[in-house]
């Protein structure tokens, strides 16, 4: 598999998908199934946080995934946008928002 930029991947952990006026946050099923109710809580407003500026560029986006992040086969972690989208962000809200990620 491969991630938004071409890079191959071990694990996907997570996307944010463009879907009608909004955007949905998908997560791997298999861990989305083994987190403890607390971390699933301590999710949502990080997830929230970053819909909220991924909206702000959706326009913007060429693909239906706007953002994702997943574990390389050489086991670094890596967060992407959609290709070329970076470049429309203002540079403060792109730093918080791959610190949110």
């Amino acid at each position: 598999m491969k991630n938004l930029v071409g890079h191959d991947i071990s694990l996907f952990l997570f996307r944010f998908v463009l879907h009608r006026r909004g955007i949905n946050f998908v997560m791997n099923e298999s861990i989305a199934e083994d987190l403890y109710p607390e971390t699933e809580l301590k999710l949502k407003p990080i997830v929230h946080a970053c819909s909220e500026t991924l909206l702000r560029y959706k326009d913007q986006c060429c693909g239906e995934t706007i953002m994702d992040g997943n574990l390389l086969v050489d086991g670094d972690f890596e967060v992407m946008l959609s290709p070329g989208l970076g470049r429309h962000f203002i540079l403060e809200e792109k730093k918080n928002l791959f610190s949110d990620a």
